[in-house]
């Protein structure tokens, strides 16, 4: 079994926050941005845990996730935007998060996704700094 790479993307600093992945080429809506490997974290449902909280996606997506997890390689980078241009999906069989373009991303754009709606930031998220 092989991950998708995308030769497409860069990261580098960003005016929404922090870091953020960009493109260094167009990419097509519908095309696969980046399948990211995920590594589970000890958090059972119910818990939290505010270590890595802005990194951590729910998985399998859904009211119904298991665990949460990082996405490795540019996963946990994406900035959140109202205005979002990819969406990512949970894959079982091969224990992945996928990255699509909702919308064609042009050359030099950030490439965004949405985090959620008020429930999201109500969680009791802060920005942490990581070191």
């Amino acid at each position: 079994m092989e991950i998708q790479r995308n030769t497409k993307l860069q990261v580098r600093k960003s005016s929404i926050h922090g870091w953020g992945v960009f493109a260094c080429e167009d990419i097509n809506e519908g095309e696969v941005i980046e399948e990211c490997p995920i590594l589970r974290l000890p958090v059972q449902r119910g818990e939290t845990n505010y270590t890595l909280i802005d990194y951590t996606f729910v998985f399998p997506k859904g009211e119904n996730w298991q665990n949460h997890v990082i996405a490795l390689g540019y996963g946990s980078l994406y900035n959140h935007s109202e205005n979002y241009n990819a969406t990512w999906e949970d894959d079982l069989d091969k224990d992945i998060l996928r990255f699509k373009a909702t919308k064609p991303i042009s050359k030099d754009e950030e490439v965004t996704t949405y985090y959620g709606d008020e429930s999201y930031w109500s969680d009791g998220r802060s920005h942490i700094e990581v070191k």
